[in-house]
């Protein structure tokens, strides 16, 4: 199979998950469908304050008892509160590589066509640090539980970047 082919796949898994952790988020409760014990809790690890982006000044702020400002902008809205959403930043993140992978002969929005491998494997990249590093460890670390979905996104996270360094321009 051809390996673009396969990358759309692979960005197209890691979409829905995002919608399914977004979901999760947004939810009022917990789903049972991805709550495995203390250990293994999707709810415990998509209601934390880690799973937005100001989550990055929580853990300076309260965990690492860092001397610097709480952002909290997560709390101000449900507008914010979505905009902030690691899950739906995600989404957004890899619906752009899709359109970049999908498009590689084709300027993207203001992206050159001889840097939409470059874009791609940039984003990719950041997504697993971001995703599969730094998330994980506060999942390990901190939460001392894990997100099944989030890990299954961090595989294929993994396995998209590994996919993209293959196609060649």
């Amino acid at each position: 199979m051809d390996k673009r082919k396969i990358l759309s796949i692979l960005l197209t898994i890691g979409m829905l998950l995002s919608l399914f952790l977004t979901y999760e988020h947004f939810s009022t409760t917990a789903d049972k469908f991805c709550s495995f014990g203390s250990s293994l809790d999707c709810g415990i690890v998509n209601k934390s304050p880690y799973a937005n982006l100001d989550g990055i000044s929580y853990l300076l702020t309260i965990d690492l008892n860092l001397n610097l400002p709480l952002i909290n902008i997560s709390d101000i809205n449900l507008f914010w509160d979505l905009i902030t959403s690691n899950a739906l930043l995600g989404f957004f993140t890899l619906l752009f590589v899709y359109i970049l992978n999908k498009n590689p002969n084709q300027k993207v929005l203001k992206i050159e066509k001889e840097n939409n491998r470059k874009w791609t494997i940039g984003l990719l990249t950041f997504g697993v640090i971001y995703g599969a590093g730094y998330l994980f460890a506060i999942q390990h670390f901190i939460l001392k539980t894990y997100c099944l979905f989030c890990i299954l996104l961090d595989i294929t996270l993994i396995t998209s970047l590994i996919m993209a360094l293959k196609i060649k321009n």
